[in-house]
């Protein structure tokens, strides 16, 4: 058996490593159009290969998240959980597998986490798989069959890979395509086209739907009252309050999503209340620093419109915006016009600056304007935020046009701030500050 891997990045390399350790023989292209000197049986392509670039391919093409159950079919975790959505996957991921943690059960974290499902192979038998899939990933997938799939929301976001909503959309509902009537596929109600993909495989049949709701009463889990509802079978239940998960929209709902997937896999409920509870992680809603009635918040993690708008919505105080990065082809009238009033002030740089601004004139948008640079943006919001009020940076775009990653861009934030203010950060969740 021969193999060709196109790219050669974690997953490209992972690849490499599962099939030479499987006694196949493997040359790397890091181009689709790139020839290679010999016949090759199939070939395996990492999540950054677009659809477009295989398709003159004569042999199968096997995504990298497929690889190991292409392979050998001896491999079968005793549940496949996968994930997928364009905001929230990481964190629900994240809480599963530590719910399976605390619930003592084995279990293996990965896929578009940063661990390849290549370089785990050896830990998935017998185990709660814990997989998160980005619509990259399931662009090509075939064979991939989680016994329970999530699908969190479904919002503009890689419009320059998936060129339309529509395709976009048909990629991340890719999650469900193989499962069966005895599967599961947990959905966000809250979310319309989550629930039009929902909704299409209830009536099919296809597999039980089970919702989740901040809002409404659904059949599945919802918020009452404060307190979070079962209501599966011939009665509804409370099955405990909403104080420890969080005051945010987008964490309830995320704590929907793990309760719902704890309850299916019969973890006990304390230890499934355990793992939602709210914890500020890094680049994601993080209280940087309090100074002179001003909070600073890093939401680095925010690369579309989406995840800024669930941000600018969580916070009611007066507040100024810092806006930058890629567009992913996003249409940045839809983001501003949907700003809450508390928003007095948006700063723009970076490569989406041009369209913002442009939109912003249109508009008669007189409160948002153009910068030079991150620390511009800081210094600008620091003089003009109202007092007691909030700097947000919540990029909205990705980070690709001027940092490494959204890890790198945080972390910038992070030192112009404390160079700024030159404080160490007080507070580590948002209830601390009263906001």
């Amino acid at each position: 058996m021969k193999a060709k891997i196109i790219g050669y990045g974690v997953s490209g390399k992972a690849a490499e490593c599962y099939l030479e350790a499987q006694g196949i023989e493997t040359v790397v292209v890091r181009d689709a159009r790139e020839k290679v000197g010999f016949d090759y049986d199939f070939c395996v392509v990492s999540p950054g290969v677009p659809l477009v670039q295989i398709q003159e391919e004569t042999v199968p093409v096997v995504p990298e998240v497929e690889l190991p159950f292409y392979c050998d079919e001896n491999i079968k975790p005793r549940c496949l959980i996968a994930v997928t959505g364009t905001n929230g996957k990481t964190t629900i991921v994240n809480k599963i597998y530590q719910m399976c943690n605390f619930a003592k059960e084995k279990s293996v974290l990965c896929g578009n986490v940063g661990v390849p499902v290549s370089r785990v192979a050896h830990e998935i038998t017998n185990s709660i798989a814990v997989l998160e899939v980005s619509s990259f990933m399931l662009e090509q997938t075939k064979i991939l069959h989680p016994q329970i799939a999530v699908l969190s929301n479904i919002t503009p976001d890689h419009l320059d890979r998936h060129q339309t909503m529509e395709e976009y959309i048909r990629c991340k509902s890719l999650i469900t395509a193989r499962q069966t009537r005895s599967d599961c596929l947990i959905v966000n109600w809250d979310d319309l086209n989550a629930r039009i993909v929902g909704m299409n495989k209830e009536r099919l049949k296809q597999s039980q739907i089970i919702w989740y709701s901040t809002s409404e009463i659904v059949r599945g889990y919802y918020i009452h009252d404060g307190k979070v509802w079962e209501n599966l079978g011939c009665r509804k239940r409370i099955l405990g309050s909403i104080n420890a998960l969080g005051i945010m929209e987008h964490t309830l709902s995320n704590a929907l999503a793990v309760i719902a997937v704890g309850r299916r896999l019969k973890i006990p409920l304390n230890l499934i209340w355990q793992s939602c509870e709210y914890s500020a992680q890094p680049h994601r809603m993080e209280i940087v620093a309090d100074y002179q009635g001003v909070v600073f918040y890093n939401d680095s993690k925010a690369t579309n419109m989406a995840a800024t708008l669930a941000a600018v919505r969580a916070i009611k105080t007066p507040m100024c915006l810092i806006l930058c990065g890629l567009s992913k082809g996003q249409n940045y009238y839809e983001l501003l016009t949907h700003l809450p009033d508390n928003v007095v002030q948006v700063f723009v740089f970076g490569n989406i600056q041009e369209q913002v601004i442009k939109i912003a004139r249109t508009l008669g948008f007189k409160h948002i304007h153009a910068v030079t640079d991150l620390t511009n943006a800081v210094k600008r919001a620091e003089q003009v935020v109202p007092r007691p009020g909030v700097v947000l940076f919540s990029p909205s775009g990705s980070s690709f046009d001027e940092f490494v990653n959204y890890e790198h861009r945080g972390d910038e934030f992070r030192k112009i701030v404390k160079k700024l203010i030159l404080q160490v950060p007080q507070y580590s969740h948002p209830i601390d500050a009263n906001l």
